[in-house]
């Protein structure tokens, strides 16, 4: 098997984790289908004890988590203790907030904080982690965004092989020049319906995501998580289940 672990970005899942009972039970389900290796993003407003006594319980490893921004500017050693209860080191960043990213300086302004937020969680332990979308990829006076971030910042990424593609990258290929600085991968497919892109269970749709995993093995990532923002005819469950077979297909297919 690959020393890549695989798992689950709890995004997919957010509506069943809004309350300790679903969060529970959502968490039972996962450990179902063989994954014990979760992201933590958008759950409800759980006492965080309790999220990391469910974690506990049900043999999860949290690779990494989604945080608002603000939390991070204004909130941060409460944030870093709730790591300490999950055993999360690595933080992450949804996206660059909107009103930011539409101009140089706001970027600037950004990338300036985003480095003293991370000297600060290292100094504890932890690491900032950046996940992208499409926009990063837009070019702003001059400069492409996520060139920008990569150059200018000491943080790590989570980089989303779908929102790369819709940006016009290869995912393969990009990948490649986070070497050293991705812990963590979201998998996430693609389809076309009726000439609209759409959000696929991971290894149904049309991005060559085994490239993409032998680019992670090459670059050394150690989790590879799947991700659908939108499940559209499946229930979310049975989207995650496929998704999760899809992954564990593609490891097996490209080690």
């Amino acid at each position: 098997m690959s020393e890549i672990k695989l798992g689950v970005q709890l995004f997919t899942l957010r509506d069943k984790c809004q309350t300790a009972e679903d969060f529970e039970e959502t968490l039972k389900f996962l450990q179902s289908i063989g994954c014990n290796v979760i992201q933590i993003s958008a759950i409800g407003p759980i006492d965080p004890v309790v999220v990391g006594e469910l974690v506990k319980k049900y043999d999860m490893e949290v690779c990494v988590t989604h945080k608002p921004y603000d939390r991070m500017k204004n909130d941060l050693d409460a944030l870093i203790k709730e790591h300490d209860l999950i055993n999360c080191k690595n933080i992450g960043i949804g996206a660059m907030p909107f009103n930011l990213h539409d101009s140089y300086e706001g970027v600037w302004g950004f990338i300036q904080k985003c480095n003293e937020i991370n000297e600060k969680m290292e100094k504890q332990g932890k690491k900032l982690c950046y996940h992208n979308h499409a926009f990063e990829f837009e070019v702003n006076d001059g400069k492409i965004t996520f060139e920008r971030l990569i150059e200018e910042t000491n943080m790590d990424f989570i980089p989303d092989t779908y929102w790369m593609q819709v940006g016009g990258v290869n995912p393969a290929e990009y990948l490649k020049k986070l070497k050293g600085r991705v812990e963590v991968c979201h998998f996430k497919d693609m389809r076309i319906v009726n000439n609209e892109q759409r959000f696929a269970e991971c290894g149904t749709g049309n991005i060559d995501l085994g490239a993409c995993y032998r680019t992670c093995k090459e670059i050394g990532v150690k989790y590879i998580v799947i991700e659908q923002d939108l499940c559209y005819d499946k229930d979310v469950f049975e989207s995650v289940r496929i998704g999760f077979e899809g992954l564990k297909r593609i490891a097996k297919e490209n080690e």
